[in-house]
C-alpha cells in the first residue's frame, strides 16, 4: 500500500459521522480537513462518499501546495443531534 493510500485510510478512520435527523440521513467529516463534508442516507453511504471526497481533497491540497494535516487521535464516532 502506498503512502497516500495509507494516509487516506487513516484519515477515514478519524471520521466523525453525525445523524442529521428525520429522514435526512448522515453527514461525515474529518475534523482536521477544513471544508470536507460528505452526506448519505446511511452511515455506510456517507463514509463511502467521504472516501471519494477525501481523495479529491488531498489531490487539490497537493496541487495547491497546501500541507496535509497530521492525523489526530480521535477515532470513528457517531454523534446524534441534541
Amino acid at each position: 500500500m502506498d503512502t497516500l493510500t495509507s494516509y487516506r485510510k487513516e484519515a477515514i478512520e478519524l471520521a466523525a459521522v453525525t445523524e442529521l435527523g428525520g429522514d435526512e440521513g448522515y453527514a461525515a467529516r474529518i475534523p482536521k480537513f477544513p471544508g470536507l463534508l460528505a452526506t448519505g442516507r446511511t452511515k455506510k453511504q456517507a463514509l463511502a462518499e467521504l472516501e471519494d471526497a477525501v481523495a479529491d481533497w488531498i489531490d487539490l491540497a497537493l496541487k495547491r501546495g497546501i500541507g496535509l494535516p497530521a492525523p489526530g487521535e480521535k477515532r470513528l464516532s457517531t454523534l446524534t443531534p441534541a
